[in-house]
């Protein structure tokens, strides 16, 4: 069956007519002689009968790790990261104007990889297109800027047609590198169209993936001689030592949460194992693999997906406190969880600013929140940044959840309570303390910087029904860590703001605002006195690192061209032996969290996130258990251990984004006690 027909089977009746129409017949760009599946020098794929229309899992090995590789191994032809389908079908007939494409920015176009002059080494060298230009941008590579634009350029392409609002029929997904005769090196994209983009159903599909390509040389003035030097000697010269991958890989599945909800598993010695879904296991038809490097896994449409790396010639590091290393025991003490202090703030609140009454309070804040459903009414579905004020960017969930209503009253399985209340009843009957610790939204911290009219909202409570949770849950006896009002109180001080402009996490100042507050609630324990006879002293060091946040490329593409890169300060924590901190799984202190734990910490600066700072303050270090997007059920992380595993643990802290308090997309699943 010939690849565009498989592809038309694959959607719903009312794009079967459209793709499969006769369109398009004056394809000016050539033929393949033949099919070419596509080969890379360093990656290959692992798993049985992958196809990128209908596959939910790929596993790939690379065997020289470099940035290039791993990026390529996760990039290309993936089927998790495929854009969406239009919501509303286009129109029957679409006739596209093919006289001038993408500006002149590719010239030679062909449909035929063997008609350009790459040679057979060089197509094995293929590069993904939106890492690297994400990782020259950062670097702030001469001709970064305008390597993006041409992406942008081939992307907002529209063939003279009038298309919804953000759809792409096509992106630039791979270049590669000729070394031409005249010793200049080229530049060569692949560009894929999409498999519902009706105009271009008869282009070519050497590669048989489903996807059509075409082939072009990237106009001259574009490949500087730093950017060339940058690609070929940092981004596919080096191989990434075992730390540099796990920096990779945190910063890969933090980067596609927010539209992906990946989060990173343990890898265990084989895999899939048993805790793998059972529709994953059948998919690979029992093949297992050994040692696998990461396993990342996915839930972008309400399936889970799994993307595996099998790394070659990546030395393993070896723990904190090597091997061996005995663990803390400190003496038991009865659980003394401290709930009143802020169950009485919280109630001084609603009486004050309240009127002693949520629903009316709520009320107080109508014209803010119908602002907020505005712009999300207007927000296209695969859109999930919304741009703000004076470079702020905010994130499409964190404006449900203000605007979400009573978190309490949301359907079983959805309304966290009585899922945080069980947890902490279980620790506290094997002796552990709990702080339940949400982190605030920038929407929260911020509000005026997404609608400006409303300044005088600057330092206000906008969402009281996450107040009401926090009372409830007080009156449960749960000590809640309330970072809010610390948060309000030093949202205009002096330095960066508490929150990334460009991305969904906080800034340093923010991280170590969050840290101050619980090194002062630990050290208030029975149990600390034992703890501080174990102190070891920290320090700091400054750092900085240059890069897009999260939130950058979920804009439309014509609004992502305002933004550069930003440069954020870290203090990245040292040990006695003046090395950078690493987290301890063998620490009394468990620090239970999401991706707010891990920014700065296991990315970007490393070594200067939360936990790090925590403890320095505390001066002992921390047990991190972490799960991209997975704040409400990483609690399944930790018990993959077994409560057994609880028993020299003497504090757990459920950190997490308050934002998944609100209709978080899957069900917050109670604990077993066995």
């Amino acid at each position: 069956m010939r690849p565009e027909l498989r592809v038309c089977t694959l959607f719903a009746a009312a794009y079967l007519a459209l793709a499969c129409h006769t369109g398009a017949a004056n394809y000016p760009w050539g033929k393949p002689a033949s099919t070419q599946a596509p080969e890379h020098a360093d990656v290959k794929t692992s798993s049985p009968d992958y196809q990128r229309t209908r596959s939910k899992v790929w596993v790939r090995e690379v065997t020289r790790p470099t940035r290039a590789a791993l990026d390529y191994a996760a990039y290309h032809a993936n089927f998790m990261i495929a854009d969406l389908e239009p919501e509303s079908p286009l129109p029957a007939e679409l006739e596209p104007d093919m006289s001038h494409p993408f500006a002149g920015t590719l010239e030679s176009l062909t449909g035929d990889i063997a008609q350009t002059p790459l040679t057979p080494e060089e197509r094995r060298q293929p590069l993904a297109f939106a890492p690297l230009s994400e990782w020259l941008a950062s670097r702030e590579v001469d001709g970064a800027s305008a390597l993006a634009d041409v992406g942008a350029t081939v992307r907002d392409e529209k063939w003279g047609l009038t298309l919804p609002p953000g759809l792409a029929g096509q992106q630039l997904s791979e270049i590669f590198l000729h070394s031409a005769a005249s010793g200049a090196t080229e530049l060569w994209a692949k560009v894929e169209f999409q498999p519902w983009f009706s105009p271009f159903r008869r282009s070519p599909d050497q590669d048989g993936d489903g996807f059509p390509e075409i082939y072009g040389r990237i106009e001259p003035g574009v490949a500087s001689g730093a950017l060339v030097n940058d690609i070929r000697q940092e981004y596919m010269g080096k191989p990434l030592g075992s730390d540099e991958v796990k920096a990779w890989a945190n910063q890969l599945s933090s980067y596609w949460y927010p539209s992906f909800n990946t989060d990173l598993l343990p890898p265990g010695e084989r895999w899939p194992d048993e805790h793998t879904e059972p529709a994953i296991v059948r998919e690979l038809g029992g093949k297992v693999f050994d040692k696998p490097a990461i396993v990342l896994r996915g839930k972008p449409q309400g399936e889970p997906t799994y993307n595996v790396f099998l790394l070659r010639g990546v030395a393993a590091k070896e723990g904190p406190g090597g091997p061996g290393a005995p663990a803390l025991s400190l003496a038991k003490t009865k659980p003394s969880p401290e709930p009143e202090p802020v169950r009485e703030a919280l109630e001084a609140e609603l009486a004050q600013v309240g009127s002693g009454d949520y629903a009316e309070w709520q009320r107080q804040l109508a014209p803010f929140h119908e602002a907020v459903r505005k712009r999300l009414k207007r927000l296209p579905r695969q859109v999930k940044a919304v741009a703000g004020s004076d470079g702020y960017l905010f994130y499409q969930n964190s404006l449900k959840y203000v605007v979400g209503g009573d978190l309490e009253k949301q359907r079983k399985g959805k309304n966290p309570l009585p899922i945080i209340v069980q947890f902490k009843r279980q620790l506290e009957q094997r002796g552990v303390d709990f702080l339940f610790v949400p982190v605030p939204t920038k929407l929260e911290v911020y509000p005026e910087k997404l609608e400006p009219t409303l300044g005088q909202l600057g330092g206000a409570i906008v969402n009281p029904y996450a107040r009401k949770l926090l009372l409830a849950l007080s009156k449960q006896g749960v000590e809640v860590v309330d970072l809010l009002p610390a948060f309000l109180g030093a949202r205009g001080g002096a330095g960066e703001p508490l929150f990334q402009h460009q991305d969904t996490h906080w800034t340093d100042r923010g991280l170590r605002l969050a840290a101050e507050k619980l090194r002062a609630r630990i050290q208030r324990y029975p149990w600390y006195a034992e703890l501080a006879r174990q102190r070891r002293t920290f320090g700091m060091r400054e750092a900085s690192f240059t890069r897009f946040g999260d939130l950058h490329s979920r804009l439309p593409e014509a609004e992502q061209k305002k933004y550069a890169p930003e440069t954020l300060l870290a203090h990245q924590v040292l040990g006695p032996d003046q090395q950078p901190y690493d987290d301890d799984p063998d620490s009394p202190l468990v620090l239970l969290g999401d991706s707010f734990t891990a920014v700065y910490q296991l990315m970007d600066a490393e070594h200067a996130g939360v936990s790090a700072h925590i403890a320095r303050g505390v001066g002992y270090p921390l047990d991190l258990v972490m799960s991209y997007g997975g704040g409400p059920n990483v609690r399944q992380k930790l018990l993959r251990r077994g409560w057994e595993a609880l028993g020299n643990k003497r504090l757990v802290i459920w950190m997490m984004t308050a934002r998944d308090l609100y209709d978080y997309y899957e069900d917050w699943e109670p604990l077993s006690d066995e």
